[in-house]
């Protein structure tokens, strides 16, 4: 091997003739190879050419293994004058981790830090380059650095192979000064990507076990149940629950984990009792990985002394008498604490009909539960679907399918759009969503029975999920033999009935029809929308507004710049005995302190009418 005096001869040589004639082989072939494509790709080696190629925005799972396995290793030999850096497939540091001495002042001088370029395009030869370019494990010394101030460093790179793909995602490098090199170098790179590789090969079971961790602990409640969004784990006191209660609490922790919304809650079970629960997530590396939910038997009983929260859209029955904001304060710090918790969970109580059913929706996503969408046209359903998919699942796929694609006549020549499906190979979660099933005819509908049937067969089934756009299900009309396969069925509420959210609704799609002018909406123009009936729902109110900024570029939206069919219609009028039902049904969960199974008893009425009539009156539940 040659000396680093005849390397440096030999480099210098290089340079100034631009030919390898020079060398009389004093140099090793890989590394006058990349000195070679180093001159092609016009890399100056006096000048330090490093750019900054920024930080992505989710790591990838080879950094977060990285980091833990230097962290590690620097706790053991804190003493270790070297640096340990990770150069991902693309030439880019993404971690670097340093032990005592001034190497690492001499690094930051380099630009060797996370987050920049060093392949062989920025700064020429590097043993991470060569060890990539040439799939091999290599030491590069400080002649045999292109770049002339690389010359101090003594590299040792082993490449990273990717334990899920026959590919290398980068290179571990062990950095030295050069009069300090070791013959330890390259087996300290290799024994370090082993335990990086061991990591990654391993992290699906990691992350299981830390969710295992975080469920042993358990918390205050009696029961106990983990999520990681595909599996539910219980306790022994859970599994003695009724399998409705249970089914109920598993869809609050996988709706907590895809929507990631954890907090206490009152809710009611299926069995008529009340539960007080509380999700909280389980994070690995700054990632959501699953969701505890904890709890037990609860009261429907409310703490003396708070107010009754009584809510509903234009209703006459709230409280009248007049507040003392002082209350709290002369209150001990423990009660105060006690009744803020009791505030925030009947807040969270106050749930519309369209959070819930986007609740229900993301927890048969998350289970793999065919759902079947009810509601008027234009209420957001299939709006709704897509997103609540590509929350759960970014990268899984949507086959959208029209049922009109299904003839009516069985002699007809048609391609079968869901065929498909049974011969596809691929391997991610997969969502078939059927458009307008309640057009259907019955030869139609038995058409598109035969279709879904085979899919039940298949390892991994996709998710079938239909929209119906009328407000409840008629078993009589021909899609009536497709409810079959659905396990669950949900109603969204049309747009009159979420007065609360109009305003929000009406800038989120203002915001994505506007793109980057400058448009916001003014509170009376707010009030305009809040006062009418839209019988068009949301698909009504995106023409609206669809108008307006047709008409309006920029500036704030005045009630002028509105159509007059805002004005014209007035919200629809209960009849007297709509308005008697209304009043009783609000006057019964104030007396029943919200418990909705309670008002129900009350009024003589199945729990079920009771919920229908609540979402068809438009009342925000009483807590």
């Amino acid at each position: 091997m040659a000396s680093a005096a005849d390397t440096e001869a030999a480099r210098r040589s290089f340079l100034a003739s631009g030919h390898c004639m020079a060398l009389h082989g004093g140099v090793r072939a890989e590394v006058l190879a990349s000195w070679q494509r180093s001159r092609r790709q016009e890399v100056d080696p006096d000048k330090l050419t490093a750019r900054f190629a920024g930080h992505p925005a989710a790591p990838p799972l080879a950094t977060a293994c990285a980091e833990d396995v230097f962290d590690d290793f620097f706790k053991v030999n804190g003493e270790a004058e070297a640096s340990l850096v990770l150069v991902d497939a693309a030439g880019i540091i993404r971690v670097r981790r340093d032990g005592e001495g001034p190497l690492a002042h001499l690094l930051d001088g380099v630009l060797l830090v996370p987050g920049y370029d060093y392949s062989e395009q920025a700064v020429g030869t590097t043993a991470a380059s060569v060890a990539l370019h040439e799939r091999a494990d290599i030491v590069i010394r400080g002649p045999e650095h292109y770049h002339s101030q690389l010359m101090f460093l003594s590299a040792a790179a082993a490449v990273l192979p990717d334990p899920h793909r026959e590919a290398a995602c980068g290179a571990v490098v062990v950095l030295r000064h050069q009069s300090d090199e070791t013959a330890f170098q390259l087996p300290l790179a290799r024994m370090l990507a082993q335990r990086i590789t061991g990591r990654m090969a391993d992290e699906p079971h990691r992350r299981s076990r830390v969710i295992l961790e975080r469920f042993g602990r358990g918390g205050d409640g009696e029961w106990a149940l983990a999520t990681d969004g595909d599996w539910v784990l219980t306790n022994a006191a859970a599994r003695r629950l009724e399998a409705a209660d249970l089914r109920v609490l598993s869809d609050l922790a996988l709706a907590g984990l895809s929507l990631q919304d954890f907090a206490t809650k009152h809710v009611d079970l299926p069995s008529g009792s009340c539960a007080d629960t509380a999700t909280e997530g389980v994070y690995l590396a700054g990632e959501l990985i699953g969701c505890v939910l904890t709890g037990g038997r609860g009261s429907s009983e409310r703490l003396a002394g708070l107010p009754e929260a009584v809510r509903r859209q234009g209703s006459h029955v709230a409280p009248t008498a007049r507040r003392d904001y002082a209350k709290d304060l002369r209150q001990p710090a423990s009660m105060r604490r006690i009744h803020a918790e009791a505030r925030i969970r009947a807040n969270q109580e106050l749930m519309t009909p369209f959070l819930r059913a986007r609740q229900e929706l993301a927890a048969s996503i998350r289970q793999g539960r065919n759902h079947l969408l009810i509601g008027e046209p234009g209420v957001g359903k299939r709006t709704l679907v897509l997103a609540q998919f590509r929350q759960a699942f970014p990268h899984g796929r949507v086959a959208m399918v029209s049922c009109a694609s299904f003839a009516a006549d069985p002699g007809t020549a048609r391609e079968d759009p869901i065929a498909s499906l049974l011969h596809s190979s691929d391997d991610r979660p997969r969502l078939l969503l059927l458009r307008g099933i309640d057009g259907l005819t019955p030869l139609g509908a038995r058409a598109l029975d035969e279709s879904l049937r085979p899919l039940v067969a298949l390892p991994a089934p996709p998710l079938v999920i239909a929209c119906v756009d009328t407000p409840a299900v008629d078993a009589t009309r021909p899609y009536g033999l497709l409810l079959r396969h659905f396990h669950q069925i949900t109603r969204m509420p049309a747009l009159r009935y979420r007065n609360d959210e109009i305003g929000d609704i009406a800038l989120s799609i203002l915001r994505e029809i506007a793109g980057r002018r400058s448009l916001r909406l003014s509170l009376q123009v707010i009030r305009v929308l809040e006062g009418y009936a839209w019988p068009g729902n949301v698909s009504e109110l995106q023409d609206v507004l669809r108008y307006v900024v047709a008409r309006k570029p920029v500036g704030e939206i005045q009630p002028p710049d509105l159509p007059r069919l805002c004005f014209q219609r007035q919200p629809r009028k209960m009849s007297m005995l709509e308005a008697a039902q209304c009043d009783a049904i609000i006057h019964a969960l104030y007396e029943s302190r919200g418990n909705r199974y309670k008002a129900a008893a009350m009024l003589g009425i199945a729990r079920s009418s009771l919920y229908r009539k609540i979402d068809a009156f438009g009342i925000s539940y009483i807590a």
